[in-house]
């Protein structure tokens, strides 16, 4: 499974000359070299840059740039301004003015999972997932229950519809009803006062050793304990990981939850992904939606061995 739109993210001479220079006045020294990031679904610069001071990670969109993400730019230096050290990868500095957008954080030494994926790093992530599951989310983070509606809350909407109907599973088709009600007890089984993550998948974890290191943080979220599972799993099995409901197992030896009190979590993450992968292209952003459609084959799997 492809991880993102690599051809689309700008290089780091591409920026604006008065971008660059903000940011190095940041990190200090002067401009070595630098290596881009590759995966992910962000229009703006990723990458690893050298100065005589030492090496940073950089994240940035001029001013100019792709709207949405200099919005999560934004999203992120508030997150990462807020949560407690330890948590995310430090902030070292963040910018946001008439030059662009910036993030400029620690380098993070380790490799990403999935490829393949082992046993090995699924109990890594459940460790760090356990973590984020006992962690009280700073107040300033928006609720889950809010911000997460009507994004997962779309079985509505697609049993309405003749065309979304026609692609689904027989069986799920026959559970529309119930799915449509389900879709009313997601806001109370997302609500809640720990950290969320929001977009856990492979190019957002580096492992070393025995470690899962969590990045890209904009959509963090104040909500349930390990809400973040549902959304995660259905990329493990895309990218030939085991499938959802066998990989839960490694999870509850964590402190994950049983998958039957997360039905309702579960069924709105699958419509969320059946919704998106037919909306139209994001030119900025190719792939995105053929990586929505890989994970929503097996999310709607899952959901049907669960109802």
């Amino acid at each position: 499974m492809r991880m993102g739109a690599d051809r689309e993210r700008p290089a780091w001479g591409s920026l604006p000359t008065v971008l660059r220079e903000r940011i190095l006045a940041e990190v200090g020294g002067s401009y070595v070299a630098d290596e881009p990031a590759h995966g992910g679904f962000s229009a703006g610069y990723a990458g690893r840059v050298r100065t005589t001071a030492g090496d940073v990670f950089v994240k940035a969109v001029a001013s100019d740039g792709h709207a949405d993400s200099a919005l999560f730019l934004r999203q992120e230096i508030a997150v990462l301004e807020a949560l407690a050290p330890g948590i995310a990868p430090t902030l070292q500095a963040g910018i946001d003015d008439e030059t662009g957008t910036a993030c400029v954080l620690p380098v993070v030494e380790g490799r990403h999972p999935g490829s393949p994926w082992t046993v090995e790093h699924l109990h890594a992530v459940a460790e760090g997932m356990s973590v984020l599951s006992v962690t009280p989310a700073p107040a300033t983070l928006p609720s889950a229950a809010q911000s997460m509606i009507p994004g997962c809350v779309r079985w509505p909407e697609i049993a309405t519809s003749s065309e979304s109907l026609a692609g689904l599973p027989i069986r799920i088709r026959d559970r529309m009803p119930q799915l449509v009600a389900l879709s009313d007890a997601i806001g109370e089984a997302i609500d809640g006062d720990v950290i969320i993550h929001g977009d856990l998948r492979a190019d957002n974890i580096l492992i070393s050793g025995e470690r899962a290191q969590f990045l890209d943080w904009p959509h963090a979220r104040r909500g349930a304990a390990w809400v973040d599972l549902p959304w995660f799993l259905p990329s493990v099995e895309a990218a030939g990981g085991p499938p959802c409901a066998a990989a839960w197992t490694i999870f509850e030896e964590r402190g994950a939850p049983s998958q039957e009190s997360m039905l309702p979590v579960i069924a709105g993450i699958a419509s969320f992904f059946w919704f998106e992968q037919a909306r139209p292209e994001i030119p900025q952003l190719p792939g995105l939606r053929a990586f929505q459609r890989a994970q929503a084959a097996p999310a709607l799997r899952w959901l049907e061995e669960l109802v």
